[in-house]
């Protein structure tokens, strides 16, 4: 029998899968890494206001810190009780190739509390 062409058509079939699985690794990167960003920019905003705890503007200020850090504050929820901060956020990333498998976006949750416990900086 004539077996050429045989890795061709392996080829042919198995080159879109392999595209696929590259395209939503990419896509998971991208989830994670914006996941991270949300979370270390929110201890770090976190840091730098527990100090001003009693001000009666910190939750516009925080609110200013992730606006300057290019995070959306549409479901910024901001709370803040017992010299502590808690903070939960939901944003929306958009995919860029979860739209070849029905995937248009990811959702990610925020939800961190803050607090000073000899002076420290403790997060939940």
């Amino acid at each position: 029998m004539n077996k050429q062409g045989q890795t061709l058509i392996l080829f042919v079939i198995l080159i879109p899968i392999i595209l696929i699985f590259a395209a939503l690794v990419i896509d998971i990167g991208m989830e994670v890494l914006e996941n991270n960003k949300l979370k270390e920019t929110s201890k770090t905003i976190i840091s730098q206001t527990i100090k001003e705890i009693d001000n009666p503007n910190i939750e516009n200020k925080i609110k200013d810190l992730y606006i300057k850090n290019n995070i959306n504050v549409d479901n910024l929820n901001i709370e803040i009780y017992n010299n502590k901060i808690h903070i939960t956020n939901n944003l929306k990333i958009k995919s860029i190739f979860g739209g070849l498998i029905g995937i248009k976006e990811y959702d990610i949750k925020l939800n961190i509390t803050g607090y000073t416990e000899n002076n420290k900086i403790i997060y939940e």
